[in-house]
């Protein structure tokens, strides 16, 4: 009886201790499913100008979602830009829709479960990109002096590159009733059921007008 009864008491022990050790590791798990989840996303315009923010899963799924809503109308707004556009007779340029993408965002590297070490690796991202356009502008302005023809040219094709932007960018918004992202700026002010917003109407101010003698009346 007495060494049953020990048998059967260090078994439940053990038991409770088992027990004690799986609650321990579930609420490991717990905690470990509640530390936010942050990734580093590189987001790229329509122009091809790029961004990086530090996301958690909801932002990145949401950014995601609006991308995918804005792919669906590009098609459409370019083609009714492009259509505008060479119905203007004072156009020589042709249309620089072709060079206008959709947006994309991608995650860079692993996720991170600490917001701080992601924000420094994002800064070190920012940097890279920042060092890469130096070199290019650096390469362009060491290279010959261009001809000044070939500066009217490309100045030329450049403000058609961005009227076409500013097309496809607003058709796109009336579209989807919002303005599409760019980084730097958004193109257009729309509400929820697409039409653009109206400026508010500056009250005329009134001018006093002098009496004879110089005095305001």
């Amino acid at each position: 009886m007495g060494v049953a009864w020990y048998t059967f008491k260090n078994v439940e022990v053990f038991a409770m201790k088992r027990m004690t050790l799986v609650a321990v590791a579930l609420m490991g798990l717990v905690g470990a499913a509640r530390a936010e989840m942050v990734s580093i996303v590189q987001t790229t315009d329509m122009r091809g100008q790029t961004a990086y923010d530090v996301m958690n899963r909801d932002e990145f799924n949401a950014l995601l979602k609006e991308i995918k809503d804005e792919t669906a109308v590009f098609a459409a707004a370019v083609a009714d830009a492009k259509k505008e556009w060479e119905s203007n007779k004072d156009n020589k340029i042709p249309f620089q829709g072709s060079r206008i993408k959709p947006r994309a965002a991608k995650k860079m590297g692993p996720d991170f479960t600490d917001r701080e070490k992601a924000d420094k690796k994002k800064s070190t991202f920012e940097d890279r990109s920042s060092d890469k356009q130096i070199a290019e502008l650096d390469k362009k302005t060491k290279g010959p002096k261009p001809k000044e023809e070939d500066v009217a040219k490309e100045e030329a094709r450049t403000k058609a590159f961005d009227t076409a932007f500013e097309m496809i960018s607003k058709k796109m918004g009336d579209k989807l009733g919002r303005p599409v992202p760019a980084i730097g700026f958004a193109t257009g002010d729309f509400k929820k059921d697409g039409v653009k917003k109206e400026e508010p109407k500056k009250e005329a101010v009134k001018k006093e007008e002098p009496k004879k003698d110089g005095l305001k009346k």
